[in-house]
């Protein structure tokens, strides 16, 4: 007796049954695991196929095709664009000039210190300053009477090593006096009788705009002390997190748009995901600068445009199909469908990017993939036994 399906069943197994019968198995499997499907037209037809086409990124689109890669991170201040003000000597702090947020430009006063080491920093230059000036002198009268045969070249030589060396100290002593905000003119001015002054003034070594300031009135300072940390004007960083399925659609280089705010460039991918989410880090910077991005902000990219070099193209997500660890999608051709391995990137509303042995505008099967699936794994009789009983 043969076996009846239950009655509840039967309609939703007509159609596959149908469609398996109109379908044969005469797969042929082809280079790079492509599988090739026959079938005819009206076979087609009766199944109920319908395609769309593969297409790809219009050379130079400023917005994301189908906005497929979207990426989501944080914006952050580029290691490179801060700067550091320090104290010179240590000190007690007498007077804050700025504050946090504050706008500077370079040279600007933060903050001054009342600091007996620097007044005696001061006074060692001073000092070192009429060594120095003392040495040249002697040097000068050495060479004059080494020139004349009174002395020896080892004293003229001595005299000339000495003076160096003084030369050296007081220069040593005047890097620091530069370093603690003086100019020039000051430093030469404590040479020839300046009065030395205990005050010390930080000053801002750029301009930017001040991220910390973490000093108040009647603080002990040390020097090398930071006193404040200064974001310069440039473009920011954006740390974003990438997915193992958009991975092979992201490389270095690699434009991104965040919504009314710009674009970013890849600058860097990290090799290696991280264990606890699974995301691999992308760096993104800014193209230019724009006051809407901010420091700590969280904020959404999309992918301007695929890997030129990838050969990536867009599909609508139904035409995606799991066979095993593997994708595949139908590609119809003249003598049906193919079953052609892809490497599929993240999906965006209904469409996805894939990569593969596809090319722009060939058609994918988007509706009636229960046939092809039958026919792919075999069910039913050979299209050719179909044919001979009059299906072409």
């Amino acid at each position: 007796m043969m076996f009846q399906p239950p009655t509840i069943l039967a309609p939703l197994l007509r159609p596959l049954v149908l469609t398996c019968l109109l379908i044969g198995p005469g797969r042929v499997v082809g280079a790079a695991g492509i599988e090739q499907l026959p079938m005819s037209a009206r076979q087609i037809n009766q199944a109920g196929i319908v395609t769309a086409a593969a297409v790809a990124a219009p050379a130079g689109a400023a917005t994301a095709v189908g906005n497929a890669v979207v990426l989501s991170g944080t914006v952050v201040t580029p290691a490179d664009s801060v700067i550091l003000a320090a104290a010179a000597a240590n000190g007690v702090v007498q007077q804050v000039h700025s504050s946090s947020l504050q706008r500077v430009q370079a040279g600007s006063a933060l903050v001054t210190l009342l600091s007996p080491a620097w007044m005696e920093t001061q006074r060692e230059y001073v000092q070192l300053s009429t060594q120095s000036r003392l040495a040249m002198d002697k040097l000068l009268r050495d060479e004059s009477l080494f020139a004349e045969g009174i002395i020896s070249r080892a004293r003229a030589e001595e005299s000339r090593a000495a003076a160096h060396l003084a030369r050296l100290a007081a220069d040593q002593r005047a890097q620091t006096l530069r370093a603690g905000g003086l100019n020039a003119s000051a430093i030469k001015s404590l040479s020839t009788g300046g009065q030395l002054s205990p005050l010390l003034t930080v000053r801002a070594p750029g301009a930017g705009t001040l991220i910390e300031l973490p000093v108040t009135i009647g603080q002990q300072l040390e020097a090398g002390m930071a006193v404040a940390k200064i974001s310069r004007d440039g473009p920011l960083w954006v740390d974003l997190q990438a997915s193992a399925q958009q991975m092979p659609m992201l490389a270095v280089g690699d434009l991104l748009d965040v919504a009314q705010c710009g674009q970013l460039r890849i600058i860097a991918i990290s090799p290696q995901m991280n264990s606890a989410n699974q995301m691999a880090q992308v760096r993104a910077r800014q193209l230019e600068p724009k006051a809407c991005l901010k420091a700590n902000a969280f904020v959404e990219a999309r992918l301007v445009t695929p890997p030129g070099a990838s050969g990536a193209l867009l599909v609508p997500a139904a035409a995606m199909v799991r066979r095993g660890s593997a994708n595949y999608v139908f590609v119809r051709n003249a003598n049906g469908f193919q079953a052609v391995p892809v490497t599929s990137g993240a999906a965006g509303g209904d469409q996805l990017w894939v990569r593969g042995a596809i090319t722009p505008g060939a058609q994918v099967a988007v509706r009636g993939l229960v046939a092809l699936k039958g026919a792919w794994a075999g069910f039913g009789e050979p299209a050719s036994a179909a044919a001979a009983k009059g299906n072409p």
